[in-house]
């Protein structure tokens, strides 16, 4: 089985120099968006949440203020400490925030109610592992949430974003294709009920900003981008508006309960 340190060790580089401008995004930071994941997942108030790869902990606080008690993990300790300090701003008694690794969570079998995973995925080297450890911990009949991008059907079009994510952000592993992830979700033993799609429209300078690139990288990125604007190649829908570089991520959020 392939080490995940490596690329744990690029993800705490990375995130850790990213990490203010991270936080700041409008998608990271969406109370709506949040919420909305926050009611797929049924919670309830007396539930036990788990929020793996939590990142600032946005969505983790927010399943805090409608169930019992909520946990958020993440591999990016700088993450995990200035989530703590916002739960403690907040006045969130019931959240509570755990450095750890999504591929191998350090909890019992059967310990949550809820186990959610946003904006993530597509970092992991091994997606099915990390969906099969979220199956483990969630109990029966528990439900298991997670929320991405998605990549294209279409190979073509699934390398050249792929190449665009990681020339932004090199711990970029993969956009899953819908059909992909349902897969894994049906080898993970979980009964899939609910996958809302949508879409994330971005201004590219404010979506370089996340990942930080370099000039040479950054002038690779809006060359491929600006060849798509005819012909689609990335599958983003790019576009310009009012002489700006513009594109959108497709996204779904797949809902399912533990059999």
């Amino acid at each position: 089985m392939p080490d995940p340190t490596p690329q744990l060790d690029r993800i705490r580089a990375q995130f850790t120099r990213q990490a203010d401008a991270y936080a700041r995004m409008r998608q990271t930071t969406d109370e709506a968006g949040l919420l909305g994941l926050v009611s797929l997942a049924g919670t309830r108030a007396g539930d036990r949440v788990l929020d793996v790869a939590c990142g600032p902990g946005f969505l983790t606080m927010a399943f805090a203020s409608r169930c019992g008690q909520a946990v958020g993990l993440d591999a990016t300790e700088i993450f995990t400490a200035r989530a703590r300090e916002e739960a403690a701003r907040r006045g969130l008694g019931n959240v509570e925030f755990r450095s750890g690794d999504a591929a191998a969570l350090p909890f019992d079998a059967a310990s949550f109610d809820v186990v959610s995973c946003r904006a993530a995925f597509h970092h992991f080297p091994e997606p099915g592992r990390v969906l099969r450890e979220m199956a483990r911990v969630a109990k029966p009949g528990g439900r298991v949430l997670v929320a991405d991008m998605l990549g294209s059907e279409e190979a073509e079009k699934a390398a050249c974003h792929d190449r665009i994510e990681r020339l932004c952000d090199p711990t970029h592993e993969r956009a899953l294709p819908a059909s992909e992830l349902l897969r894994l979700f049906a080898e993970a033993g979980l009964e899939v009920v609910a996958q809302p799609r949508s879409t994330l429209h971005y201004d590219l300078d404010e979506w370089l900003v996340h990942g930080g690139p370099g000039e040479a990288a950054t002038r690779e990125i809006v060359s491929v981008l600006e060849a798509s604007l005819e012909t689609d190649r990335c599958g983003l829908d790019v576009r310009r508006e009012d002489g700006r570089l513009r594109f959108s991520h497709r996204a779904i959020a797949v809902l399912a309960r533990r059999v």
